[in-house]
């Protein structure tokens, strides 16, 4: 897929323009902002880090039932995505005390949380994305109300993935900020990225974090806390499962087939005319950015003979 015209260049990624309408490449930058972009340096691998472990969890997210707007990866910074109407509003979801909640609330921060919390604020960097509620959201049409249900239940159902994916990272989810947008036909999906960027995450059981606040409060190794958390995120196997069905090709003499159907019409099913066996194999894997071409290979190189049979498979989802 090429890059054809650079559509809007933000903070952090450029969007750009393919020969498929409905689709974008999205590129990660190693540049890093804070407080609406008073504060920027760039960030030795950052983008990298960003497209990998956002390309990661997206899976994770499409194998567990979350629409998302992502495709496939395409190189260590670039990504294909599903082109969307992004909504003007910031999704945060909250599970425990940290950043701005701590200063509104005067909370300390770290404190557990009885439940997430979700928040909601408007996507306006002059304005310094104000936060607004669900009423807000209605009555300035921003999303209806149907949409509106479909963006937190996502949310929640998200952060609920998540929290056990980074556990299995050795990391805590603090909290996390989405994006959401609508296709042509309105269907809700998921956008933007999900890093360290967008997501607060300390080691496990501690308070020393592995995001963006390291650059945000000068605490220093910015760059080896976006290399840790791509580390381990891409080292934590995601579990799926692929069901791959052999047969042999029609005209293939199928020697076991006809033994089965003999034995059949002897003990009285004379209705059968015809067996054809075949072979249906279970692999439980890591499914990774490039796996459908690997399972592909699997099956032309090893599992299927190619002269002799055809195969088909598909994800257990």
């Amino acid at each position: 897929m090429e890059k054809v015209k650079l559509l809007y260049e933000g903070k952090a990624k450029r969007v750009y323009s393919t020969d498929s309408e409905d689709q974008f490449v999205i590129e990660f930058k190693d540049t890093a902002t804070a407080f609406d972009g008073q504060k920027k340096a760039e960030i030795p691998g950052k983008g990298e880090a960003n497209c990998l472990i956002s390309s990661k969890i997206f899976e994770l997210l499409t194998i567990r039932g979350i629409k998302n707007h992502y495709i496939r990866r395409l190189s260590e910074r670039e990504m294909l995505v599903r082109s969307l109407k992004i909504f003007p509003i910031e999704v945060i979801i909250r599970n425990r005390v940290a950043g701005s909640m701590a200063k509104r609330l005067g909370l300390e921060e770290g404190k557990m949380l009885e439940r997430p919390v979700v928040e909601f604020c408007y996507k306006s960097d002059e304005l310094h994305d104000p936060m607004i509620n669900e009423d807000h959201i209605l009555a300035l049409g921003l999303a209806t109300e149907s949409e509106l249900s479909t963006i937190k239940e996502m949310a929640l159902k998200t952060n609920e993935i998540l929290i056990e994916f980074f556990r299995q990272c050795n990391l805590d989810l603090i909290d996390m900020k989405f994006e959401f947008g609508k296709d042509s036909q309105g269907e809700v999906y998921l956008a933007d990225e999900i890093s360290p960027d967008t997501c607060r995450l300390w080691e496990l059981g501690t308070t020393t974090s592995w995001d963006k606040d390291r650059f945000r409060r000068d605490l220093g190794g910015v760059e080896e806390a976006y290399k840790e958390v791509k580390e381990r995120v891409m080292s934590t196997p995601i579990e799926s499962k692929a069901r791959i069905l052999i047969r042999l090709k029609p005209g293939i003499l199928d020697a076991q087939g006809s033994v089965i159907l003999n034995a059949l019409r002897s003990l009285g099913f004379t209705e059968v005319l015809e067996v054809r066996t075949g072979k249906l194999l279970e692999l439980k894997l890591d499914r990774k950015i490039d796996e459908p071409e690997r399972i592909e290979r699997m099956c032309k190189e090893l599992l299927a003979n190619p002269v002799m049979e055809n195969y088909q498979w598909e994800w257990e989802e």
